[in-house]
């Protein structure tokens, strides 16, 4: 039996998720495709598809609303993973594919870049082991937890009081933000208890998944010094560990509250966001570059953008656009915009202000309207969701 679920373990939190992932890479530029990316995209587009299958049925189903999203939600996840098989294969025939294991250069490295990646390692794994034998509690677990707990015995999902056992009306102010839906449904599926699936495996998940993103957004910042990635990496362990200096810190939130849905949008969400929008206006520099190559002098005095190729045979430039593979970072940005309402209603609100700032002043370096334009198409979603609280709550 536990073999059995320990395979469903893998199965629901690593395989499906990866396979899911594999959707957004075709879009994506193939510098920037690896396991990690997939990984990450991989959550990006589960936590939202679980949004989309849970909120009509919490709404519009009154009896066993959480069995019906439990069906739906399995055959939607499913055909999300086969769509991202297919179209990976697709693209292998197509001789369009790329490896997705990073290159590590072992016999190059200096003897200090590998001190140091063993450094991170050793204090990711002492975290992992801290938050596996010093399991917090504490009374937001009374919400968390117990809503998870109550959905899988009760067959519904925020009609019965978790604190209590009594039943209640619609909880609208919770029923948005559906991660202890998704918790319950890990649990459903694995045959394991939702306390222990909270408080004893996701952080062997979502610690290592937010050390991804920090990981993806060290590579950008650190473009021509990588070698310099490993101490990032360290830094940012670091700050977990030592970061609990009061009981509202993201570190200590990350370490001790890591399951709650509070946590997961501060330690994943808006870092996956910032790294989103890194990835999206970090190819505006290389227009910038590539535009300068393409420019020819003119008799008055002008210079004029020439399309298609450089002499150098450089690629066309593309700017902050979404062309030139652009493409599946603004789908990803839409998606994490989501997640965030996913995780807990105030970040739906909190990311559209940071993909609303990043976005202006980015319009203001690169004089472009449109930029502003795509991050409001972005923030749709946003607008969606909390037009959707507004009337629930009217």
């Amino acid at each position: 039996m536990a073999i059995i679920k320990g395979i469903s373990l893998i199965l629901w939190l690593a395989v499906i998720p990866c396979c899911i992932g594999l959707i957004p890479l075709q879009w994506i530029p193939e510098k920037k495709r690896n396991i990690g990316v997939v990984f990450i995209s991989g959550y990006l587009f589960m936590l939202p598809l679980c949004w989309l299958v849970t909120v009509p049925c919490i709404l519009l189903v009154k009896y066993y609303s959480f069995r019906t999203m439990s069906v739906w939600f399995t055959a939607v996840t499913l055909l999300a993973a086969a769509v991202g098989i297919g179209l990976t294969v697709w693209a292998w025939r197509q001789k369009r594919w790329v490896s997705l294991m990073p290159k590590i250069a072992l016999r190059t490295m200096s003897i200090e870049v590998k001190i140091e990646w063993c450094l991170f390692f050793l204090l990711l794994f002492w975290q992992l082991y801290k938050a596996f034998t010093l399991a917090s509690f504490d009374g937001d677990d009374a919400e968390y937890v117990a809503q998870s707990l109550v959905t899988q015995q009760s067959e519904t999902m925020y009609l019965i009081k978790p604190y209590t056992g009594g039943t209640t009306s619609l909880d609208i102010r919770h029923s948005l933000a559906v991660l202890p839906i998704w918790v319950a449904f890990i649990g459903r599926r694995t045959g394991i208890h939702t306390t222990i699936l909270a408080h004893s495996i996701l952080p062997f998940l979502l610690i290592p998944l937010a050390y991804i993103v920090y990981y993806e957004m060290g590579k950008h910042l650190l473009k021509k010094k990588e070698e310099y990635l490993p101490a990032f990496l360290v830094f940012m362990a670091l700050l977990q560990i030592f970061g609990n200096v009061s009981i509202y810190t993201n570190e200590t939130f990350f370490l001790t509250r890591t399951w709650q849905g509070k946590a997961v949008a501060a330690s994943f969400v808006i870092p996956v966001t910032l790294w989103i929008l890194l990835c999206i206006f970090d190819n505006g520099k290389a227009g910038k570059a590539g535009r300068q190559k393409g420019r020819k002098w003119k008799g008055r005095k002008k210079l004029r953008l020439v399309k298609g190729e450089g002499r150098d045979g450089t690629a066309p430039v593309s700017g902050v656009c979404l062309r030139g593979g652009q493409a599946g970072f603004w789908a990803l940005l839409c998606l994490a915009n989501l997640t965030a309402g996913v995780c807990t209603s105030m970040g739906v609100f909190l990311n559209a202000i940071l993909v609303a700032s990043v976005a202006f002043w980015m319009m203001v370096a690169e004089r472009k309207f449109s930029i502003l334009v795509k991050a409001g198409l972005a923030c749709i979603p946003n607008a969606i969701y909390m037009g959707l609280y507004l009337f629930l709550h009217v």
